[in-house]
């Protein structure tokens, strides 16, 4: 199984440009291989030597605080754990089930606003690492994983034989991690004036946006990503209702999103989270998505008004005409 997984990573470094779908199946295998690592704790990491390695598994509670949150002051400390079964994930279980007891003190499913972190450690020398990051949510399906690769390259400058101990599940996040945070080179599969609706649970609120274009920059820039890394880097920017801009605003589908679309915490681009939808019930963006479909070229209007106008514009009298 994680020799298709490494393979299918070398084919997507062999590929220049990759769709959308080859993007999200790497997500998969990604959860994948998280969901093995943490219950197969492999013995080299235990040898006694530098990279002596007693992993074990952290795991808190998070939220999404956009009203008074009553577990704001619990769970800070990560309750550690040796393995994934079956202690680990009883606790979610049992944990998960005394909250959703108060669900009726918040306006919305506590499914749509807590999750669990579970975070792989690994101590090196006289260091802890965090190798990984798992995401789940109270039902305890797996909604991101995230990997923390540059202190594993740092690593393995001075100690380069304690990577050679990974399992391929370790290896493999670590070596896709970047693809899954910054996917540059993937070709998504909408057209300016798309309305699409991103759901943000648990991360934050689901939003509209209205995809604007395939890259912010100047075609020049964009032959020249060609030319120095062998692909295009694409970003594409989509409008949306920022409410710390009190307007109109955009964002990124691709790309570092460590915080998307005022401060939502994605563990990466949200591109298995977007549905293509017929309308929504901002008229501003509605309109938007008539003018970008009429001409392309309205984002590009758009945003030299709006950098003319200067500090305080907020983007919606472009659109208000």
């Amino acid at each position: 199984m994680l020799n298709d997984f490494l393979g299918t990573s070398m084919m997507l470094k062999g590929k220049p440009n990759i769709p959308r779908e080859e993007y999200l199946q790497l997500v998969e295998q990604l959860k994948k291989a998280a969901l093995r690592d943490m219950d197969l704790f492999p013995e080299n990491e235990y040898r006694a030597n530098d990279c002596k390695g007693n992993s074990v598994l952290g795991v808190k509670l998070k939220y999404r605080d956009d009203e008074d949150c009553l577990y704001a002051d619990s769970f800070v400390e990560y309750q550690l754990f040796s393995r994934l079964y079956p202690y680990l994930l009883k606790y979610i279980k049992d944990e998960s089930v005394q909250i959703s007891k108060d669900s009726d003190l918040f306006e919305e499913s506590v499914e749509n606003k807590f999750y669990w972190s579970i975070t792989k450690f690994i101590p090196i020398q006289e260091k802890i690492y965090k190798q990984y990051e798992v995401l789940l949510s109270l039902s305890g399906n797996i909604i991101g994983v995230e990997g923390y690769p540059l202190d594993f390259e740092r690593l393995s400058c001075r100690l380069s034989e304690c990577l050679d101990y990974f399992s391929e599940e370790q290896k493999f996040i670590l070596n896709n991690m970047d693809q899954i945070l910054s996917p540059l080179n993937v070709i998504l599969p909408y057209q300016p004036g798309d309305i699409l609706y991103i759901d943000a649970n648990p991360f934050g609120k689901p939003f509209y946006a209205v995809y604007c274009a395939e890259t912010a920059m100047t075609r020049d820039y964009f032959d020249w990503t060609k030319r120095e890394y062998g692909h295009y880097k694409r970003e594409n920017p989509c409008l949306y209702i920022s409410e710390d801009h009190n307007g109109l605003d955009f964002t990124n589908l691709t790309g570092y999103v460590s915080s998307f679309t005022d401060y939502i915490r994605f563990p990466y681009a949200p591109l298995d989270r977007i549905k293509v939808v017929d309308t929504c019930e901002n008229p501003y963006l509605l309109k938007a998505s008539r003018m970008l479909k009429e001409d392309p070229s309205i984002f590009w209007k758009w945003q030299d008004w709006k950098e003319s106008h200067g500090i305080g514009n907020n983007g919606l009298e472009f659109f208000s005409k």
